[in-house]
């Protein structure tokens, strides 16, 4: 009996809800009339999944990367190219921001945004600082390093940020080529700090820009960018369970242990953990978020949702587009991926790029764009059903 009420509880898990298509419909993305210029002054068509709405949120911010919300539900945005962190508010909650506010500039190619209190912890070239705004007027007052002990530069120069269930502060740094052996053991990996003394977490990440922790389990989880010139469909793009201690294979070996064919190392690669999902190469998977807490169906509610950011050197283009990977309920990947969002590049040009996916406190989820400049804002409705006898 127990057998089988697990095995009915696991098909409701894994497979789509009653009425729920997984299949695209073309929508017009909703520009407001103070967004129409730019990007938007052209009418914008996206594929979505049933029911799902686009709008614009925010715009003119060419280089749009991460984004975090505070307490109050305002959100916040990085501009690395502007050196600058932007606030986003929607006070009079009509779903599009009332203006941009710049909350910090003359920052190093801040990146990764994460909120530890009341302090916006900014990942930048080379450090994490806390910025503390203390009169709630969406400037920061003031700018403390937390630690400077975050390797800068290289071909990879992001920098993620992630608060721990611990308190702790996660950080990931990409590699600094394409394929090599690191002489910085901090480059392609992800480094904890507690009390500002710096733990090596863990390693093999070539590029993991994405980093969430499960709402309940408390694992951390990331999405990493494999290594490029071996073609146009491999290695694959990784969805992995970050774990203290473990070796996640790069630059030795990619996907489930396959020795990299300029660094072969297969008695090395037997050593190493593989990825818990495999994506599709060159897709350029960036910004992360749960979904728990967004005013969706459970299909996408209890996913990990990933920002694609599209591929640069692929001959068919990939990517562009907004993926969920269904998750079960012991917090473990359970379920085909599918598309949320797609669109971005019309197949023969990108005129958007997704960065980050975040989810709303007010149950909508917000996507950047970095080639578009813009922040869009993702809601549900459920279609409405035919009256039966009616085609």
């Amino acid at each position: 009996m127990k057998i089988a009420f697990a095995i009915v509880l696991l098909l409701l898990l894994i497979l789509p809800e009653a009425g729920f298509s997984q299949e695209l419909r073309q929508v017009t993305l909703e520009v407001p009339q103070k967004f129409r210029k730019g990007p938007f002054e052209a009418k914008r068509e996206l594929k979505a999944l049933p029911g799902v709405k686009v709008s614009v949120f925010a715009s003119g911010m060419i280089g749009a990367r991460f984004m975090a919300e505070n307490s109050a539900g305002v959100l916040f945005l990085s501009v690395p190219s502007d050196g600058t962190v932007l606030a986003l508010p929607d006070r009079d909650k009509d779903g599009t921001a009332d203006e941009v506010v710049v909350y910090a500039r003359g920052l190093k190619r801040p990146h990764g945004l994460a909120f530890r209190d009341s302090e916006l912890l900014v990942a930048e070239a080379g450090s994490v600082s806390a910025l503390r705004d203390d009169d709630n007027d969406l400037k920061a007052d003031s700018k403390k390093v937390i630690t400077s002990d975050v390797p800068s530069g290289g071909g990879h120069w992001t920098r993620t940020v992630v608060i721990g269930p611990d308190n702790a502060i996660y950080v990931a740094a990409g590699s600094s080529c394409n394929a090599c052996v690191e002489e910085d053991a901090r480059r392609a990996g992800v480094t904890r700090f507690a009390d500002s003394k710096a733990e090596l977490f863990a390693t093999g990440l070539r590029n993991t820009v994405g980093l969430e922790f499960h709402p309940t389990t408390g694992k951390l989880w990331g999405v990493d960018n494999g290594r490029d010139m071996l073609g146009d469909d491999i290695p694959p793009e990784e969805v992995n369970l970050i774990e203290k201690g473990r070796d996640y294979g790069w630059p030795y070996c990619y996907g489930n242990k396959v020795p990299d064919p300029e660094l072969w190392s297969a008695e090395r690669c037997q050593k190493t953990t593989p990825p818990e999902v495999e994506m599709q190469a060159h897709s350029a998977p960036l910004g992360v978020a749960f979904g728990f807490g967004l005013k969706f169906p459970n299909m996408i509610e209890n996913s990990l949702l990933i920002a694609f950011h599209g591929s640069w050197n692929r001959s068919v283009p990939t990517g562009y587009k907004v993926v969920a990977v269904p998750f079960n309920d012991k917090g473990m990947p359970a379920g085909k991926p599918f598309d949320v969002i797609s669109g971005w590049h019309t197949g023969k040009e990108a005129w958007g790029r997704p960065v980050d996916v975040l989810a709303g406190s007010d149950g909508a989820m917000f996507v950047s764009d970095d080639h578009a400049g813009a922040v869009y804002r993702v809601t549900y409705e459920a279609p409405k059903k035919k009256p039966r006898g009616k085609k």
